[in-house]
């Protein structure tokens, strides 16, 4: 089955770097420009034949769901939740759909802000690569965001032979977005996981390297912009882009 139906995202951040707003909303929940940034990464996920989402939820998880009840008829297909009891990264929170996932699927961070067409060459490098994971990726010039994200070198091939979560000294001008498409093997490299020091969370980047080092992970560039949703300035960025592709005649 070369397709994907199955959405994973993870959603269940307070984003405690945005000040009074984290208080108000879950950080999913923050306006974008015309709808809260999750209704955008459903609709990307539904631009690649999505069908059914799981969004994993904890802080104000009551707000998420009213939410998605009020727009049910306009997002068009099955939401469902899973409680994350604990915020131990993004990888744990992954590794909460794997008793209902079993086929491959996509994850979009609930907070990534992608402004492209369509993510569906990261579905066909899954399929044509027989990867394990794929991870969409952008150039970034922007050293200090390579240091507070996730910084890849590629073969020529495009597949990944080292990446790093917040690396000290980025090595390349590669970085890492909040956009992933999975075989369902991915849980069991979740489940070798070594819990990072730093943050004492199971970060899904060092699950990538570990699929990496058997030459399962590839990554592909977006066609398109990438904003990780950070700070205040990255949600006013992030607001400019999306108002911009949704004037008139700049509509995908």
């Amino acid at each position: 089955m070369d397709r994907i139906r199955i959405g994973v995202i993870p959603a269940a951040g307070q984003g405690k770097r945005m000040g009074y707003l984290s208080q108000i909303l879950p950080k999913c929940l923050f306006p974008l420009y015309d709808k809260p940034i999750i209704h955008h990464v459903i609709e990307n996920m539904k631009s690649v034949g999505v069908e059914q989402v799981h969004i994993i939820v904890n802080y104000q998880k009551d707000k998420v769901k009213d939410y998605f009840k009020y727009v049910e008829d306009e997002i068009g297909i099955d939401i469902n939740f899973i409680d994350q009891p604990k915020l131990s990264g993004i990888a744990n929170a992954i590794m909460l759909a794997h008793d209902i996932v079993h086929e491959p699927f996509m994850v979009i961070l609930g907070d990534d802000c992608t402004i492209t067409q369509s993510l569906g060459s990261i579905v066909r490098s899954l399929f044509e690569h027989n990867a394990i994971a794929v991870e969409g990726i952008v150039r970034e010039d922007d050293k200090a965001m390579l240091s507070s994200t996730c910084c890849l070198k590629l073969d020529g091939d495009a597949r990944i032979v080292e990446i790093e979560e917040k690396p000290k000294r980025p090595f390349s001008d590669v970085r890492g977005c909040g956009i992933y498409a999975f075989q369902p093997d991915i849980f069991k490299y979740i489940e070798k996981t070594p819990v990072s020091p730093i943050r004492n969370e199971v970060e899904i980047t060092q699950t990538i390297a570990l699929v990496a080092k058997d030459g399962k992970a590839y990554a592909e560039f977006i066609n398109g912009a990438n904003i990780n949703i950070n700070s205040y300035k990255d949600l006013l960025r992030a607001w400019i882009l999306v108002e911009r592709f949704k004037e008139p005649g700049n509509e995908g």
